[in-house]
């Protein structure tokens, strides 16, 4: 066995359990083609996610051995947990970059998230949800069973139907939402990769641009599934946006796939005392600082999905809507703008608080 390939967290847990325990797991590859090849012959049963280079399969520690041994296999992870990241826009002085006229316009931003309640603020004056996938109950119909989807959603894209004072950064953005979290807001990993997978395959055709990940997992390393998703889907064009985490104040506690170094990676803004808030995880990671920059995250309000048409949120699952949003106001303004470019746009409209670069990055965003 190769140790040094599998992750010291998926060696501990089938030790401890039970070495013939079957375990759930990710295995990186370097050969897809062979890998698939080698787990075929060997009747394993998997799923492939090509567009990460990686497989989904349940192990003993028998199949550990043989695996780790094999050349094309780079590493194999345990299957992280995943939960969503919860616990005012004018702030930020959107209207500066929109000069009145860029609101997200032919533009179409994914959520993966909780699912979506057809609020007013997203059907009227018309319906601007256009795909809703439901990977956990298989359901055709938009719902959501959790509400952070819908307030993710409302703060990115918000009508301000109900209310104009809550109005979402990119409202006239259409919405593309792949429900992979529960009703508890949680998931596994391998569900999160169905979604990113699923967006990798369908961007072109709904024309989706910006994808909003307001959730995060415990990072194993900067290459585990969800980051070489994340990761995946940036160098296929789209700009991704994830969130930092609510681990802070200690440091190295991004989350993934927020700590991909490609992605746009958004930490939380206390806007009552001007500071990065204490529950904003921080850098470094791996291969660097993170994150990215700050948005407003404590208290804010957004789109509601019981009987109260708004509610109020905090966390970097409010920040980093407000930063997806304002990507797609980017891309309206200025649509031959790379992902990069994008990125490094945003950065330069950073102002620093204390210049800790692993709490606050470049700085709060504001134009």
């Amino acid at each position: 066995m190769n140790k040094h390939k599998i992750c010291p967290s998926l060696i501990h847990d089938v030790n401890v359990l039970c070495k013939t325990q079957k375990q759930n797991v990710f295995v990186l590859s370097s050969n897809f083609d062979k890998t698939k090849k080698f787990l075929t012959e060997n009747n394993f049963s998997f799923t492939p996610y090509r567009f990460a280079n990686c497989f989904n399969l349940n192990v003993d520690f028998e199949d550990l051995k043989i695996l780790s041994d094999k050349t094309d296999v780079v590493y194999i992870y345990s299957n992280p947990k995943v939960q969503t990241t919860s616990l005012e826009q004018d702030f930020i002085n959107i209207n500066a970059l929109c000069e009145n006229r860029y609101y997200g316009q032919n533009q179409t931003i994914c959520f993966i998230d909780t699912g979506i309640m057809p609020h007013l603020d997203f059907i009227l004056p018309k319906n601007r949800i256009i795909k809703f996938v439901d990977l956990i109950n298989n359901h055709s119909y938009p719902y959501d069973d959790n509400g952070h989807g819908t307030f993710v959603v409302g703060m990115a894209c918000g009508g301000g139907i109900v209310s104009p004072n809550n109005k979402g950064i990119s409202n006239l953005a259409k919405i593309v939402v792949i429900k992979a979290l529960g009703e508890f807001g949680n998931s596994n990993s391998n569900t999160i990769l169905d979604a990113m997978q699923w967006v990798y395959e369908h961007h072109k055709a709904l024309n989706i641009g910006v994808v909003c990940m307001s959730f995060g997992a415990d990072s194993i390393s900067n290459s585990d599934p969800l980051s070489k998703g994340a990761e995946a889907l940036w160098k296929r064009g789209i700009v991704v946006v994830a969130a930092a985490g609510n681990s802070g104040p200690n440091k190295s506690t991004i989350k993934s796939p927020g700590n991909n170094p490609y992605i746009i990676t958004v930490g939380a803004l206390d806007i009552s005392n001007f500071k990065t808030a204490d529950f904003s995880s921080r850098g470094p990671t791996i291969y660097g600082h993170k994150p990215d920059l700050l948005a407003p995250a404590v208290n804010l309000t957004s789109c509601g999905s019981s009987n109260f048409p708004y509610t109020k949120m905090s966390g970097t699952s409010v920040s980093t809507p407000i930063v997806a949003g304002i990507c797609a106001v980017i891309k309206s303004k200025y649509p031959k703008m790379t992902n990069r470019e994008i990125k490094q746009f945003l950065l330069s409209h950073c102002k620093k608080i204390t210049g800790d670069i692993d709490s606050e990055g470049a700085g709060y965003i504001c134009f």
